[in-house]
């Protein structure tokens, strides 16, 4: 370990030179610091971010890349390119995943109540000159969107069937609904298509149901019906109530102005999506032979469009997507609120570039100038070392004593730079966020985009994640520091380690004389 006491002792002598190194070392340090405490706060406030957002991913359909495409067939082609749909079988895989905590795998379609009575929607008062009623207000209502019959009817829609493939509803889970009688529909009751339904409670209490009690759902209007063959048994679902939900859902002052009464929360039934499935084909198969002009319906058609998963931690989202965004169809996504945390992230995401950057270019130059530094003193170092070799001193304690006298002066600099570091990146990278930030905010373009599942996403505004900045220094960036310290000196003295190896202390003893 004599090698180490003689480089404290050359350090001491050489107290200039010692200073300089130090200094060179202290100011590479304080940019790297830099660099390190605004990527680690930037990916920190990344993490927050996702925190804050609800940990929702929908499987649907990319539309605008779907729209692109067809826009680009003719009229032939559009015939058959169908919208693509989320396989069940992979569905169903990703409900069993443990990080799921519920789900909506719905469709919904319109009925008609049959031998009870809707929950009446109450508007507010109107003047005289306003016109009365939602948003089917008028007495006749053409239907021809499943029969193309253009049969009028007088009878109006005034349900809503929300057909199940899983009960893991994320109303329930978050609370929006309790049930306040009976139990929910069972996935072996889905599986079997039972003529079984949950209802809500106002409908429930304004017709005097109760768990046991049966009521009976048209599927389309009598004219409708009557417009093709006599088939009135099938046209009816005949259902079991087996739960009544609470439910505090409510249209809004805006929606009462339109709404119809299928619309209104109270007026959702909730059956086994394969009941409604196979009676609906059924008519729509009539429907076909009755008019060819309509499309031939399939077991297919009735698979949901999106699948809505709520899951138990925000920080899984990522990876949850990940595992099962492979091998989709190519108009499929996994959509998790992409397009506000990519707006919100983008400013962050930029700093970490500018970060990273500022620290490989510090890095490369450091050990650039550190070795010419180390290269070109050892020149004027030639007799202590020829001295050194010709009383029995090996050259790889030689080169230990300019590795420890770099790696002395490299520690002392970085110590000193974690300090006013921490204070320069603080100051640095909230700087560098706020212009970024305004730079993003100036380039975003305004747009429409609708989800089915928008009501659960939430909204993070860009002040939250500004706020959650907060660049510093702490114990994990303090030993990235030292380590990289470590491996600057290490490369910068392999030059100089090289030239010692080739010394010869009698040349360079003689060549003194």
């Amino acid at each position: 370990m004599n090698f180490i006491q003689r480089a404290f002792r050359h350090l001491t002598r050489s107290k200039t030179k010692s200073l300089l190194l130090t200094l060179t070392f202290f100011l590479i340090a304080n940019f790297v610091v830099v660099g390190f405490s605004i990527s680690s706060a930037a990916a920190e406030a990344k993490t927050e971010t996702r925190r804050k957002m609800n940990p929702v991913v929908e499987f649907t359909m990319d539309f605008d890349a779907w729209y692109e495409k067809y826009m680009s067939l003719d009229q032939e082609e559009r015939k058959t390119f169908a919208y693509p749909k989320p396989d069940p079988e992979l569905v169903k895989k990703m409900l069993a995943d443990s990080r799921v905590k519920s789900a909506d795998w719905t469709r919904s379609t319109m009925g008609y109540a049959d031998g009870f009575a809707p929950v009446e929607i109450q508007r507010p008062q109107k003047e005289e000159d306003e016109d009365d009623g939602g948003m089917f207000s008028g007495s006749i209502v053409v239907s021809e969107t499943l029969s193309g019959s253009g049969q009028k009817t007088e009878q109006k829609p005034n349900l809503t069937l929300l057909g199940l493939l899983s009960p893991q509803m994320n109303k329930l889970a978050d609370g929006t609904w309790s049930l306040a009688q009976g139990r929910m529909i069972t996935q072996e009751e889905i599986e079997n298509g039972s003529p079984v339904a949950v209802i809500d409670k106002r409908l429930a209490e304004a017709n005097n149901l109760s768990v046991g009690d049966f009521i009976k759902i048209k599927l389309y209007s009598d004219e409708e019906i009557n417009a093709i063959a006599d088939t009135q048994n099938d046209n009816v679902l005949d259902l079991e109530i087996v739960g009544i939900l609470d439910s505090a859902e409510e249209l809004s002052s805006e929606e009462l102005q339109w709404a119809s009464e299928y619309s209104h929360p109270a007026n959702q039934v909730l059956v086994p999506l394969p009941l409604y499935a196979q009676r609906d084909l059924a008519l729509m198969t009539l429907f076909h032979q009755a008019n060819p002009k309509v499309m031939e319906a399939t077991a297919e058609d009735y698979n949901p469009s999106s699948v809505v998963f709520v899951l138990n931690d925000p920080l899984e989202v990522d990876a949850f997507r990940d595992q099962y965004n492979q091998n989709l169809d190519e108009y499929l996504i996994m959509d998790a609120n992409d397009e506000m945390y990519q707006r919100l992230s983008k400013p962050l995401d930029t700093l970490t570039v500018f970060s990273d950057l500022i620290v490989a270019v510090v890095l490369i130059n450091a050990v650039v100038i550190i070795t010419l530094v180390s290269a070109l003193t050892l020149k004027t170092r030639e007799t202590e070392i020829g001295v050194l070799l010709s009383i029995g001193v090996s050259k790889v304690k030689i080169v230990g004593q300019l590795f420890s006298e770099l790696l002395i002066t490299a520690m002392i600099g970085f110590a000193l730079a974690s300090v006013s570091g921490s204070m320069i990146a603080g100051s640095v990278g909230e700087k560098a966020l706020a212009m970024q930030v305004q730079e993003n905010q100036t380039s975003e373009s305004g747009g429409f985009a609708y989800s089915s599942s928008e009501s659960l996403f939430n909204e993070v505004s860009q002040e939250e994640v500004t706020a959650s900045y907060h660049a510093g220094v702490d114990a994990g960036i303090l030993i990235q520091i030292f380590i990289l310290g470590v491996g600057v000196v290490f490369i910068s003295t392999l030059i100089p380690s090289m030239m010692v190896l080739r010394f010869n202390p009698k040349k360079i003893l003689m060549s003194q004389n």
